[in-house]
């Protein structure tokens, strides 16, 4: 069912409270529908990451808040149906994200925070899967990094001390300590957030650039994969790590809505 006349109402009307009626009619008219699909895509995760009710609805709060956006009112029901999607994969990624947390960021010598919490992961059914995970999180550490404070990450990651680290790249512990500390405080957060900061890019393009970069592909490979040329490519993940860490400075805490409230 997709009732054009309704949907067309619904969008175009200034009146709220005639909105409040269109939209319990649209409510009752599309919310199986669109629930339905949910339950379907959600990937066999558990009602504690994915609770398609609750998507839905939200899908559908988001549709009445953003009605003058919506430029098709005829495809009300995929528009409807895509927001839920998007609603999903963002929990299911959150989920994730949280999941990796993690060993990664509390490697020893690498240790984020002073206390080091074990999170325990339903993603990973093996500690091979575990160890796979955090490695795949420590090449996209890598990926945020050049020059010295890659390689001041690196040998961290080896667990060498300020002391070892100063000798091999020609500089003293306390100037390593303190370019340490520098990177902590915006690497955390970001790492934390990572798979939702890229989520969140408002520009397809910056995000399928910020994909494969993470993912290690070569600038070459994105390039010819995307057919964007390399100067873009480079242009591009300068200022979205840019980005990010402006992200941090706003709201280290949450570095996500930060960057929401940019795009707005």
């Amino acid at each position: 069912m997709n009732d054009v006349d309704l949907n067309r109402r619904f969008v175009e009307t200034d009146d709220e409270e005639v909105a409040d009626l269109l939209f319990s009619q649209i409510f009752k008219a599309y919310y199986k529908t669109v629930c339905d699909k949910i339950d379907r895509m959600r990937w066999n995760h558990p009602d504690t990451v994915v609770d398609p009710d609750e998507i839905t609805s939200d899908a559908f709060i988001k549709a009445f808040n953003k009605r003058k956006q919506i430029g098709e009112p005829e495809k009300l029901v995929e528009w409807l149906v895509t927001v839920a999607k998007n609603l999903m994969i963002d929990k299911i990624r959150k989920a994730r994200a949280q999941a990796r947390r993690i060993s990664v960021v509390s490697l020893g010598s690498l240790s984020f925070s002073e206390s080091s919490t074990d999170y325990a992961t339903s993603l990973a059914e093996t500690d091979a899967e575990q160890a796979q995970a955090d490695q795949d999180r420590i090449e996209q550490i890598l990926q945020l990094l050049d020059g010295k404070d890659r390689e001041i990450v690196t040998l961290m990651l080896d667990r060498l001390s300020p002391k070892e680290i100063a000798v091999t790249i020609n500089s003293t512990p306390g100037a390593v300590q303190k370019r340490w500390e520098r990177l902590r405080q915006w690497l955390e957060p970001i790492v934390y957030n990572l798979d939702t900061l890229v989520d969140c890019l408002s520009e397809v393009k910056d995000r399928k650039i910020m994909e494969r970069y993470l993912d290690g592909q070569p600038l070459s490979e994105i390039t010819k994969a995307l057919g964007i040329s390399c100067a873009t490519v480079e242009e591009t993940v300068k200022r979205v790590i840019a980005d990010w860490k402006k992200a941090v400075r706003q709201n280290p805490m949450d570095p996500v809505s930060a960057m929401a409230n940019e795009m707005r």
